[in-house]
């Protein structure tokens, strides 16, 4: 039956216009999630900041009068006022007396950490909670914490896919997003604001695994390839949307309601997108794969279905004997079942792991190559854009090894060719960098779809799932790398990224190719599929 089904998918896989339809409805969401991760950048755009003194304030001085009293310039700059301390003096009488009197009885003080700031502009998320000076870190928790959520969400939603149903994971995570994207514009508490943020990233991650195996699944041959690969179009889509909306649209709040509000558009992908036939086959339930396999090919009525199949009573049996929960959890296990799938496993977490790192540590360190925020997240997404179509021919001609292999070398020596480079040079800078974001962004587009070939069907989802949770720990760890040690030298950022990159590019090398090759279904059809060797090495 599963063999009738394959050739039904590959008659629906080459009408077009069909094609570009579940293209439309599975990649749509990417735009949001590129959205949202990247709204962190405009979110917290630091303004010029200095310690205020309400005193003074309250007695009608300017701001120039108030630094002129109370702020020093940094030592290591006569031109960069002090940000986050200030002179320990006593302002109320200077405030009784005037600022003429001030100026002419300044003495000498030691200096103290602010306890109020004054802002250049206060339309940021780092004005509304104070999210300087000590409390920097907690501006990297906004963004962490959604990288989190995704890490969270790609470990439950492989899951809840594998077992509840692709289309029942979509759906879910649809609703979160709904929910969860226009409150965070409009909470007032910062911690309720990170929970929030959580659950977006939870939601994003849930929504593009879910739809990404749609597609996959309902797709074969080069058209699973093309679409596979236009479907991460999508955020390159996003970025620059977000630039221009950025652009216009500064307030915080408003940009965030601006940004979330288009979420409820998901409503079409709910009630339209397919649930995978695939899927339906490997829990047994074969009428309804064909039911569905029927709404989409009409020709497939005519198909000689079973409904007794022996095969499929017991992987009835099977399931219903195992129970959910225990379900749940074997799938995670099943991930490391043998050796051969201990290793493919190991290296999908690798390639995972350093795609999410070097990904958002290039597209969040546009501070530290002095680029305009709205030019540099423009051209991440053109550049990103460009990077997935060239992946297209590359695909069809060359295969997924050294696809991988060879663009996770390359943006490896691309990043540590920025220690060459003087940080005065800024446009070289950007250039080099951008080259970077391109083989990352190309690397993890063609990861996505070599991963998801690695595995069968009845754990494809969680494999998949996984992989992307594993990225996550890597979006998580990227604004600290970006704010903490860019801010101790700016090139240290790329230098982890470079070498890691480099890593992973060898460990590639010993998986099998799957170039051409027919999907596995089942954890026995792993057993005809080639494993892991170190000889592999060898083999293009």
């Amino acid at each position: 039956m599963v063999d009738k089904l394959d050739k039904y998918i590959d008659s629906y896989s080459k009408e077009w216009y069909q094609a570009f339809l579940l293209l439309m409805m599975a990649g749509t969401p990417g735009i949001f999630n590129a959205i949202q991760i990247s709204s962190y950048v405009f979110l917290v755009d630091k303004p010029s900041y200095w310690c205020d003194v309400p005193v003074l304030k309250a007695a009608g001085w300017s701001d120039q009068m108030l630094l002129n009293v109370s702020t020093p310039y940094q030592n290591y700059s006569s031109k960069k006022l002090e940000e986050c301390s200030y002179y320990n003096r006593n302002y109320s009488t200077f405030a009784k007396n005037g600022y003429n009197w001030s100026m002419n009885n300044l003495e000498t003080a030691n200096l103290k950490p602010c306890q109020y700031y004054s802002y250049s502009n206060t339309d940021t998320v780092v004005t509304e909670w104070n999210l300087v000076c000590e409390n920097v870190a907690m501006k990297s928790n906004i963004q962490a914490v959604m990288a989190f959520g995704k890490f969270i969400g790609g470990l439950l939603f492989g899951s809840i896919s594998d077992v509840y149903g692709r289309k029942f994971a979509f759906n879910l995570a649809a609703f979160i997003y709904m929910f969860s994207g226009p409150s965070a514009a409009l909470i007032d508490s910062y911690v309720l604001f990170l929970i929030a943020r959580f659950l977006i990233g939870v939601a994003g991650s849930g929504i593009y695994e879910s739809s990404y195996t749609i597609l996959t699944e309902l797709t074969s041959g080069k058209t699973r390839t093309l679409l596979c690969l236009l479907m991460n179009m999508s955020y390159p889509i996003g970025y620059i949307l977000l630039s221009i909306i950025a652009y216009y649209v500064r307030p915080w709040r408003m940009l965030l309601l601006v940004l979330s509000v288009p979420m409820f558009g998901l409503l079409i992908q709910c009630w339209f997108l397919p649930e995978s036939p695939k899927w339906l086959m490997s829990q047994g339930r074969e009428s309804q794969a064909w039911e569905v396999m029927i709404k989409l090919v009409p020709s497939a009525v005519h198909a000689d279905i079973d409904n007794d199949n022996q095969d499929m009573v017991e992987i009835r049996k099977s399931k219903k004997s195992q129970g959910k929960c225990n379900e749940f959890f074997s799938t995670f296990t099943t991930l490391f079942s043998t050796w051969d799938l201990s290793v493919k496993t190991g290296i999908s977490f690798s390639c995972g792991f350093v795609c999410g790192l070097s990904y958002y540590v290039i597209a969040l360190n546009g501070d530290n190559i002095t680029a305009d925020r709205y030019i540099y997240v423009a051209l991440n997404g053109v550049v990103e854009g460009l990077a997935y179509l060239s992946t297209i021919p590359l695909l069809l001609y060359v295969g997924r090894k050294i696809a991988v292999s060879g663009l996770f070398f390359a943006s490896g020596i691309l990043q540590l060719a920025l220690l060459t480079i003087p940080q005065e040079s800024a446009n070289f800078l950007l250039f080099v960098a951008l080259l970077g974001k391109f083989c990352v962004s190309a690397v993890f587009s063609v990861s996505l779809l070599y991963i998801s070939e690695l595995y069968p069907t009845t754990i494809r989802n969680t494999g998949l799932g996984t992989s992307l949770t594993i990225s996550q720990i890597g979006s998580v760890i990227a604004p600290y790398v970006v704010e903490l040690l860019g801010a101790k030298a700016w090139y240290i950022p790329s230098t982890v990224c470079g070498m890691l990159g480099i890593f992973v590019s060898s460990l590639v090398l010993m998986l099998p190719e799957t170039k051409g090759t027919v999907l596995p279904d089942t954890l026995e059809d792993m057993k005809i599929t080639s494993s892991v060797k170190v000889t592999n090495c060898c083999k293009f």
